[in-house]
């Protein structure tokens, strides 16, 4: 049998319109329906587009 790929999981809202929850359900649900196995989340709240003021993204 094949190995799963282990994959990371990367969500970013800046606006208060804009919902985590909803984004981190569709991200664990596109793993999910691949058959990979998530294994860490990064995740990104207020923070503006430029990737020098994303502590997560640069973690990731």
């Amino acid at each position: 049998m094949p190995r799963q790929p282990k994959v990371a999981i990367y969500a970013r809202v800046s606006t208060d319109e804009q919902s985590l929850d909803a984004q981190l359900r569709d991200l664990r649900e596109y793993v999910r329906a691949r058959g990979w196995e998530q294994v860490v989340e990064f995740i990104d709240v207020g923070e503006f587009g430029s990737t020098d003021t994303r502590p997560a993204w640069s973690l990731l």
